[in-house]
């Protein structure tokens, strides 16, 4: 397998110090993605570079600015670019990528304030003023994509030590909050079972997400056979800390909307499974939905 071309710091310096030479006003834009990370010294290259801008005007002049050093517009994204909602995604000769947004990640998920307040000035490229995003902020943005190499990313800021309660409240004061809690909260689960990483925000952002997360997780814990009551509290409070008392009170909202079935085991014991017509059963393939085009 040919594995894509990677920029270190030097090569993606000149291209933004190229671009800055060619605007004609000052412009801020903020890297939240391999760039960053290639900045900060936590990433040796990148392929992409994910560059959001406040405007349209300034994410266009940019565009154009780029244009002129060989970058050319891709017309037709593949596999999760396409999902990620660029205002513009741009690759020259030799493959490196700009993947330009006004404002918005993912077709809804914002530069807030909180994001630029913690974002720290990296260097002036003549009109080009470059931030790099808190690393916090770049964790949260790659929690909602569904590019590969995203996933590893998260590991390497994750070990190096986050602020969890940062990204549990950045996510949650953005609007459609359930949308992306339950896009972080499965990736978090998903950097669990392959890193071996735990999170201390899952069960505080299932607390937050909607009906998608909860048939995530009790889809996983139920499985594909019948559990009893006891079995699945019992998984939850050793995955999640969560109580008896809330994972019956999840698990009525499941059956109530015939996600997860109740049928009677003995005379006085029921089990619990998953229906075979629950989003459960395809549970990747709702994912892919919420992110897809509208």
């Amino acid at each position: 397998m040919i594995q894509p071309k990677t920029f270190a710091a030097g090569d993606l310096s000149k291209v933004l110090d190229y671009a800055g030479s060619k605007l004609g006003r000052k412009i801020a834009a903020y890297l939240i993605g391999g760039c960053a990370m290639t900045f900060m010294g936590r990433k040796v290259a990148t392929k992409d570079i994910d560059i959001v801008f406040g405007s349209a005007a300034d994410a266009n002049n940019f565009a154009a600015a780029i244009r002129l050093a060989g970058f050319e517009y891709v017309r037709r994204p593949s596999g999760g670019y396409n999902a990620l909602g660029a205002s513009a995604i741009m690759e020259d000769n030799r493959g490196m990528r700009f993947d330009i947004f006004d404002r918005q990640v993912c077709r809804g998920l914002e530069l807030s304030q909180g994001m630029k307040t913690r974002a720290r000035v990296y260097q002036s490229f003549g009109n080009l003023d470059v931030y790099l995003m808190a690393p916090e902020d770049i964790f949260l943005f790659k929690g909602i994509t569904e590019r590969a190499t995203d996933l590893e990313d998260m590991r390497v800021l994750a070990e190096v030590g986050l602020n969890w309660r940062t990204i549990e409240q950045e996510c949650v004061s953005q609007k459609g909050r359930g949308q992306w809690t339950y896009m972080l909260g499965t990736k978090l689960l998903e950097l669990r079972a392959k890193s071996g990483i735990e999170s201390p925000i899952i069960k505080k952002l299932m607390d937050h997400a909607d009906l998608d997360l909860l048939t995530h997780v009790f889809g996983n814990v139920i499985g594909r056979g019948n559990s009893t009551f006891n079995e699945i509290a019992q998984a939850i409070d050793e995955k999640y800390r969560y109580s008896a008392s809330w994972t019956r009170k999840q698990l009525a909202i499941l059956v109530r909307r015939r996600i997860v079935g109740k049928k009677k085991a003995t005379t006085r014991r029921y089990v619990y499974y998953v229906r075979k017509s629950a989003p459960s059963s395809s549970i990747r393939t709702l994912h892919q939905k919420r992110l897809s085009p509208a």
